[in-house]
């Protein structure tokens, strides 16, 4: 289970940047925020705080980001 889920952060993280290099910025950060959960669930069930840091102010930075897209 949790390969899938890191693959789908994975996946979602790599769409998320081409959308947004694309400057279809609010349907980006939605991939860049399914990205980010994903990986930080991955980094809660490891138990591994950097993974955890990292994702979780990412995911912060991403709702900051779709927030600004819708206005």
């Amino acid at each position: 289970m949790i390969n899938k889920i890191s693959w789908l952060g994975t996946i979602a993280s790599i769409i998320g940047a081409f959308v947004v290099a694309s400057k279809l910025f609010l349907i980006g950060y939605c991939f860049f925020i399914v990205g980010s959960v994903s990986w930080l669930i991955v980094g809660i069930i490891r138990k591994d705080n950097s993974l955890m840091v990292l994702n979780g102010s990412f995911f912060l930075a991403n709702i900051l980001g779709l927030y600004n897209a819708i206005n």
